[in-house]
């Protein structure tokens, strides 16, 4: 099955690009996935080497993208989040298969995900926080069905269009993903959207680092995460209630790397090493936010 993923310029440095690279090469080790990229800015060092990777780039531009540009210009919004919204793009541009697999960067895969089987109506989906709670979905992997996605379009654009307008920074794909497809959407088996602070889980086939990923968790262990807003917290929190699982999943995502650049290696060795000797202390604050529940508990 083909394998979408989405970045923009900004993405191909730091954290966003080291993620990546951790996803690409777990691919190519333990999947039968055939990558795809929807990418959109100037082509670089990173784009090469992900093509000498076997990701095959497509050049995307979102149809809404004029919208966005006015928002920018009203200092109402940031071309930074610009890559989130290229998941939209799939139905667009995949011309041939009916059903494909999703994801965002920041995974990697442990084996083959099978997903030849798993035929949704509109979209498959796990959970956001908590993997009983199925009222809230993780857009962040998907298996789509292109063709009733691309009947929905152009009434999928209006909406997307609408909501940026009036709610800028309140309003993400995953919001929209949800809100849109509310009722119309499939469960997909949690192993395949599993995330660390769900606990070790040798059956999943992808680990999503949803939530702390290796810049934060560098930034948490060396005493320079700001935890005081609401963000930082949460993310300081799900690290620190969950040390130990992080710990094995970083460790399993780089042996699932062969071939990662020396730099990229050392860094996360780093990282993993500084991890084990850890003691989050106060950092445990309240994960009552994992409750999350978007439309009550219909």
């Amino acid at each position: 099955m083909k394998w979408y993923f989405a970045l923009n310029e900004a993405g191909t440095k730091g954290d966003i690009a080291l993620h990546t690279k951790l996803a690409v090469l777990s691919a190519r080790k333990n999947t039968t996935l055939m990558p795809h990229l929807l990418y959109t800015g100037e082509r670089n060092e990173f784009t090469d080497w992900l093509a000498e990777n076997g990701v095959t780039i497509i050049q995307s531009t979102l149809p809404y993208l004029g919208a966005i540009h006015e928002l920018v210009e009203q200092k109402r919004y940031s071309t930074a989040r610009m890559g989130h919204w290229l998941r939209t793009n799939v139905c667009l541009e995949e011309k041939a298969d009916q059903y494909v697999f999703y994801s965002d960067v920041d995974v990697s895969f442990h084996h083959d995900p099978y997903l030849d089987q798993i035929h949704p109506a509109f979209l498959s989906a796990a959970p956001q926080f908590d993997p009983g709670c199925w009222n809230y979905f993780n857009a962040g992997v998907m298996i789509v069905n292109v063709f009733r996605l691309l009947l929905d379009y152009p009434r999928f654009k209006d909406y997307l269009v609408r909501n940026l307008i009036e709610k800028t920074y309140n309003f993400s794909d995953q919001i929209a993903y949800n809100e849109f497809y509310r009722g119309r959407w499939d469960r997909l088996p949690a192993e395949l959207n599993w995330k660390p602070y769900w606990g070790r889980n040798d059956n999943a086939a992808l680990i999503h680092f949803n939530g702390p990923k290796v810049g934060a968790i560098s930034a948490i262990v060396d005493g320079r995460w700001d935890h005081t807003d609401e963000h930082g917290s949460q993310i300081g929190s799900l690290f620190a209630h969950n040390v130990a699982h992080y710990s094995h999943y970083l460790r399993a995502a780089l042996t699932n790397a062969p071939g990662l650049p020396a730099k990229d290696e050392a860094c996360i060795s780093h990282v993993i090493d500084k991890v084990a000797a850890y003691d989050p202390g106060p950092a445990k604050g309240d994960l009552s936010f994992m409750k999350f529940s978007m439309f009550g508990e219909s």
